[in-house]
């Protein structure tokens, strides 16, 4: 068994620690400077959501069909494809949270902070 589970746990946890600490519109954000690195790192995020997602995928379809064997006799569906196919989609809308957020930091551009 792998630690994955724990680790995709630990960054959602991050991911609401962050949603949560930025709910006051006045306090939030010091400055356009710091949007423009949250925007940057999210938009990293994204990129890294869409590369774990189009693994999962993969993993879930090489799986042998054994493995798909439900518990407990619950009746046998097509667990692989609808997965698989739910992942496939949550992966295209990671790929499109990115290109949006790239977008969001070329409006940014001034406030980006120096290399």
């Amino acid at each position: 068994m792998t630690d994955h589970a724990a680790r995709a746990a630990a960054a959602a946890a991050h991911m609401r620690d962050l949603a949560e600490a930025t709910t006051d519109l006045h306090k939030a954000y010091a400055t356009p400077a710091e949007i423009a690195v949250v925007t940057g790192n999210l938009r990293e995020l994204a990129r890294h959501l869409e590369d774990a997602l189009q693994h999962l995928e993969a993993h879930i379809g090489r799986r042998d069909k054994g493995d798909w064997t439900p518990p407990d006799g619950h009746p046998p569906r097509p667990y692989a494809r609808r997965a698989g196919g739910a992942v496939q989609s949550a992966r295209a809308q990671a790929h499109n949270m990115r290109r949006e957020l790239d977008r969001a930091m070329e409006a940014l551009g001034p406030f980006k902070p120096a290399p």
